[in-house]
């Protein structure tokens, strides 16, 4: 697949199956049993960048680790690139810990903008950050390992996305800048930009959440409510539960 190719060819309106089956609605998940592995070393067109570890969370890890088919679809989908453009990877699997670190202080930046506790502020927290959980069988997105951030990087450096890595706002939406009736040429070139994201991921096997367009699933609950099939990952508590590659 090349640019040209999916130049022009907006992100669709409805991203899967999501409105007729919550991914928050509990559906059992049949574990395949997959391993986790570190995405360093795939491929020459993926680059980890452990976005949390650098910004100093004390539960972050030094190294980005997904499911082995998780893996397996970064490297399609990377190869699917325009030559000189590659997969920067910010974050797979997330321990409790630090989802729990992401959680609170994203709930505690709400009530400092004058939010106050009840159900409206979870509300809002979870639509970025999932609820922690230490339950397999109703994991976070990214304590199964088949949850990953990312974006793409050019001959030049990061494509402009059009808004930083978790930062929660109506731009985040994958579709924001295709409602746009007039938008200015850089405009245009983010769109284009998520585009070229959104369609290789896609194509790769993945599901996109749509409150943020860095964020792509392969067989979790929240994949597999879009898709309207068995979630096959549960959750992983700790590295040392499955054999890292």
């Amino acid at each position: 697949m090349e640019l040209t190719i999916v130049k022009g060819i907006p992100i669709p309106e409805r991203l899967g199956q999501q409105s007729i089956r919550d991914s928050k609605t509990c559906v059992a998940i049949e574990e395949c049993g997959e391993p986790i592995r570190s995405v360093t070393g795939l491929s020459l067109r993926i680059q980890s960048y452990p976005y949390y570890q650098k910004l100093g969370f004390k539960a972050a890890l030094t190294d980005c680790y997904v499911r082995e088919g998780v893996a397996k679809r970064l490297v399609d989908a990377a190869e699917h690139l325009p030559k000189g453009y590659s997969l920067i990877i910010w974050d797979g699997w997330r321990p409790y810990e630090l989802q729990q670190e992401l959680y609170d202080r994203y709930r505690d930046t709400l009530i400092s903008q004058g939010w106050t506790d009840g159900e409206a502020l979870k509300q809002e927290v979870t639509k970025f950050v999932a609820l922690p959980s230490v339950n397999p069988d109703q994991p976070a997105p990214h304590l199964t390992g088949g949850a990953v951030d990312l974006t793409i990087a050019g001959p030049d450096g990061w494509l402009d996305m059009g808004t930083e890595f978790d930062e929660f706002c109506p731009k985040a939406r994958t579709r924001y800048f295709e409602s746009l009736e007039n938008p200015t040429p850089a405009e245009a070139a983010v769109r284009e930009n998520r585009r070229l994201l959104f369609h290789v991921m896609r194509e790769a096997g993945f599901t996109n959440y749509q409150e943020e367009w860095w964020h792509f699933d392969y067989g979790n609950p929240r994949w597999a409510a879009q898709k309207d099939v068995q979630p096959i990952y549960k959750g992983i508590l700790t590295l040392q539960e499955q054999k890292i590659d």
